[in-house]
């Protein structure tokens, strides 16, 4: 597809970025793609080939992701011709995002409905069952005995676990949404595929929603029936409760398992927060900016024409802010390329920024690091189980991680 005319202060794409669309793999499970850092330092943004249709602008430097990341100009609409989807969408499907799709002023109204549930306090209360599901899980661990794949054995049956008694979904379903929700965020599937997942998630939570109304209750959903008006919202709160599923569980799990990784093949880091369990709080916001494993999550289309680090951006463009490439920048981070968990910086941007920022950000902030505290505490001789060299990693979705991680004790 040849490129549209660039505006004058824009880059022209250059032969290696023309032979890879984006969005770039990932050379390795710690690093960020090469093209981030290319794109960083280059003054203004730079338009790149997309492998799911139009060229998009990425946004690479911090201050200016932050920015955009919280600007009214540029929108969610998924619907809209210019959203820069990461993956091929058929032309007869729509997907439903439900918040993360929504524009201002439709967007303040319904997450004002729902943030207070997520609030630090809110959150806070949940501490105890928490820590309840992790030492749980990690009896099961320990029963089973070694070796175990921590991904399938302990991140994903905590993080499902936490986000299904939330919401009141019947623990017997656990299967079925997870299977359907790996085929919807996975860089493997199809297209028809993801499309099919979709459909059949969105039919799951339609009935359980309208359970939830039928006869009330005192989990999350439950409540919230009393702020959708099922006359005027209960497709709204569908979408929602589909994507506080989605939300709450794949992307907490792959970090438990790829942080988990990472603190293996950092021991210096490991042993501070073996020595110093109190170090957890810093350890997760450290994991957090330095793996990035939700950095295509933050699509937007320009609703003007608007101006981005001196380079034009016309309305419909698709534009692409960039947490990892932002977690990155020495602009804002000292050694960023390190992992030094006595950083603990909050002021990174894997939940996103602004208006958009993550709904379950402090419920992820808790699992992880009750997590993290727990898990060396009770496995001090935790290591792998198969070489590293001998481990796959799920790349091209929308959460990035590690396929299955085999451990030993």
């Amino acid at each position: 597809m040849p490129d549209r005319e660039l505006p004058h202060d824009a880059h022209p794409l250059d032969d290696e970025a023309r032979g890879a669309p984006f969005p770039w793999r990932r050379p390795g499970p710690f690093a960020p793609p090469d093209r981030h850092r290319e794109c960083r330092e280059r003054p203004g943004l730079t338009r790149v080939p997309r492998s799911a249709g139009e060229p998009t602008w990425v946004v690479t430097r911090y201050a200016e992701v932050r920015e955009a990341l919280n600007d009214e100009r540029l929108g969610n609409d998924r619907g809209h011709p210019g959203f820069p989807a990461p993956f091929p969408i058929p032309k007869d499907f729509t997907l439903n995002s439900s918040l993360l799709g929504m524009d201002p002023p439709r967007h303040t109204d319904y997450r004002k409905r729902v943030a207070k549930d997520f609030t630090v306090r809110r959150v806070k209360l949940l501490r105890p069952r928490v820590e309840e599901i992790v030492d749980g899980q990690v009896d099961a661990l320990l029963d089973a005995g070694p070796p175990r794949d921590l991904l399938a054995d302990l991140a994903l049956p905590i993080t499902i676990s936490v986000i299904m008694e939330l919401l009141g979904i019947p623990a017997k379903d656990k299967d079925f949404l997870h299977v359907r929700t790996r085929t919807m965020f996975g860089g493997t599937a199809s297209a028809a595929e993801r499309k099919e997942a979709v459909n059949q998630l969105d039919a799951y939570f339609r009935d359980l929603v309208a359970a939830k109304y039928d006869e009330p209750g005192d989990d999350l959903v439950a409540k919230l029936t009393g702020a959708f008006p099922r006359e005027d919202d209960f497709d709204e709160l569908v979408h929602l409760t589909r994507l506080l599923f989605n939300g709450g569980h794949e992307s907490t799990a792959s970090m438990i398992a790829l942080g988990t990784l990472a603190l293996l093949r950092h021991p210096d880091q490991l042993d501070r927060l073996r020595d110093d369990p109190d170090l957890a709080p810093a350890a997760v916001e450290e994991l957090l900016r330095y793996l990035s494993v939700t950095d295509l999550t933050t699509a937007r289309v320009a609703r003007t024409d608007l101006t981005i680090s001196g380079t034009e951006v016309r309305e419909g463009d698709g534009v692409f802010p960039l947490t990892a490439a932002a977690n990155r920048d020495p602009e804002a981070f000292e050694r960023p390329d390190e992992l030094d968990i006595t950083r603990g910086s909050r002021k990174h941007l894997a939940f996103g920024h602004g208006r958009h920022l993550c709904l379950g950000s402090e419920l992820a902030r808790l699992e992880l690091e009750v997590v993290f505290r727990t898990l060396y505490r009770r496995l001090p001789d935790l290591r792998l189980a198969v070489p590293f060299e001998e481990l796959s990693f799920k790349d091209g979705g929308l959460v990035y991680g590690v396929e299955a991680l085999p451990v030993t004790w």
